[in-house]
C-alpha cells in the first residue's frame, strides 16, 4: 500500500530554537512599575519571510526583554492548505505564543497591532489591539467588534476583550509616566532589521 502523504504541520521548535536578541535589565539594581507593558508586532518581507518580535517595556517606556523569531517562511504547500488563514495561523498560533513562551519577564497587557493577535493562542495576559499608522486601525478600533471594547491607555485607543476590560484599566492607570503607547512598535521593527542585517552580514 502507498503511503499517505502528509504535510507536517508548522512545528514551533522548527524556526526558533534560542532569540536572536535577548535583552534583560539585570545589572541594574532599580525598583520596577508594577505594571509592565509588552508589545508583539510581526514583520513581513518577500525575501525573508515572517519574523515577530516581542519588547518588554517597564512603566517609565525603558526595556526589560527583548525577543525576536528566526524569519520563518512557510512552504508553497502550506500557502495553499492554508489559504486565507495562513496569516492568522502564524500569528496566532506559531509566532505570537513562541515569543511570549520564551519571555522571562511578566507581561501585565501585551500590545498588539495585528488584529489576529486579539485571538492569540495561550496568551495569559490582557492582549490589547492598538490603532498605528502601520495598521491604519482607528476604524476598526471605533468599530468595537462583538466581545471588545475600546478604552485609552496614554491617550492612545486599545480594544480589548470585554472579560479583560477591567484588568487592562488597571494597567491603564499605572501607565500616567509611559512616554508613548504607539512608538515602541518602531522599536522593535528597526531591532528586527538590525538582527537581520546581522545575519545577512554573517553569511
Amino acid at each position: 500500500m502507498t503511503p499517505a502523504c502528509q504535510l507536517r504541520p508548522f512545528a514551533r521548535e522548527t524556526f526558533l530554537t534560542e532569540p536572536t536578541i535577548h535583552l534583560t535589565e539585570s545589572t541594574m539594581e532599580s525598583k520596577l512599575a508594577p505594571a509592565t507593558l509588552g508589545y508583539f508586532t510581526i514583520v513581513q518581507q518577500e525575501r525573508t519571510g515572517w519574523t515577530g518580535g516581542l519588547l518588554v517595556l517597564n512603566g517609565g517606556g525603558r526595556p526589560l526583554e527583548f525577543q525576536c523569531t528566526l524569519p520563518l517562511r512557510p512552504s508553497k504547500a502550506h500557502e495553499i492548505l492554508f489559504g486565507n488563514t495562513l496569516r492568522q495561523h502564524l500569528i496566532c498560533d506559531v509566532i505570537g505564543p513562541t515569543l511570549l513562551k520564551k519571555c522571562r519577564t511578566p507581561i501585565s497587557m501585551l500590545m498588539c497591532e495585528q488584529t489576529e493577535s486579539l485571538r492569540m493562542a495561550d496568551a495569559s495576559c490582557t492582549i490589547g489591539f492598538v490603532a498605528t499608522p502601520e495598521n491604519d486601525g482607528k476604524a476598526y478600533v471605533a468599530r468595537e467588534p462583538d466581545g471588545h471594547c475600546s478604552l485609552k491607555v496614554c491617550g492612545a485607543s486599545v480594544l480589548v476583550a470585554m472579560e479583560q476590560m477591567e484588568a487592562a484599566e488597571q494597567v491603564a492607570q499605572q501607565m500616567g509616566d509611559f512616554p508613548d503607547v504607539i512608538e515602541p512598535f518602531e522599536r522593535i521593527r528597526e531591532a528586527i532589521r538590525e538582527a537581520q542585517s546581522q545575519i545577512s552580514r554573517a553569511a
